[in-house]
């Protein structure tokens, strides 16, 4: 069976290879809609729209949506719009607990699959010239909460709760079971 990964997020690619199945990438078009105060509802509803559009038109296959919010308290932290927001991005979070959400939606034939994992993070205290230096590297500017804890943001991020996945942008743990289920990785860990 066909497996489409319905996001063009290069990170959420390498997770998905490290299961070891063949997928394409057809990209998501969704509006991105933020339902303020509500971090997993908007999380949870947007993977669902990303995995559905995709899937209208290919409904034969397995199609794998994904959402990865960042919040502090309930404020919704996205993707920065330029290096001002991420510079004050930086500065909210800088030693500072905050959580983030990746809502995972899988439609296939048979089933839909809806779910999502929920990680704590907390950056140590980031000086002023670190943070300018870290948005002028470019790596904050395509990420929820501006930072990337798989690149060089890791130097910024003293302690993880959770699963490192679901910070990087895909609960493979979650996303594991739900293809186990359908029978998409047989003999893997039998």
């Amino acid at each position: 069976m066909r497996v489409i990964l319905a996001s063009t997020s290069p990170r959420r690619s390498q997770i998905l290879s490290l299961l070891g199945i063949e997928f394409e990438v057809i990209p998501a078009k969704v509006e991105e809609e933020v339902i303020p105060g509500k971090p997993v509802l908007t999380a949870r509803k947007l993977a669902k729209e990303k995995a559905l559009s995709v899937w209208r038109e290919n409904r034969d296959a397995v199609v794998i949506g994904a959402d990865t919010l960042v919040f502090l308290g309930n404020e919704i932290i996205g993707k920065p719009k330029d290096e001002k927001d991420a510079v004050n991005i930086l500065k909210k979070l800088s030693g500072k607990w905050h959580s983030v959400v990746t809502a995972l939606c899988v439609y296939s034939p048979e089933k839909v699959f809806l779910t999502h994992d929920i990680a704590k993070v907390k950056f140590r205290e980031l000086s002023k010239e670190e943070i300018i230096s870290y948005v002028k590297s470019g790596e904050p500017m395509d990420k929820a909460g501006a930072y990337g804890v798989q690149g060089f943001g890791a130097t910024i991020v003293e302690r993880i709760h959770g699963n490192f996945y679901t910070v990087m942008g895909l609960p493979i743990v979650k996303l594991y079971k739900i293809l186990r289920e359908l029978n998409l990785l047989a003999g893997t860990f039998s």
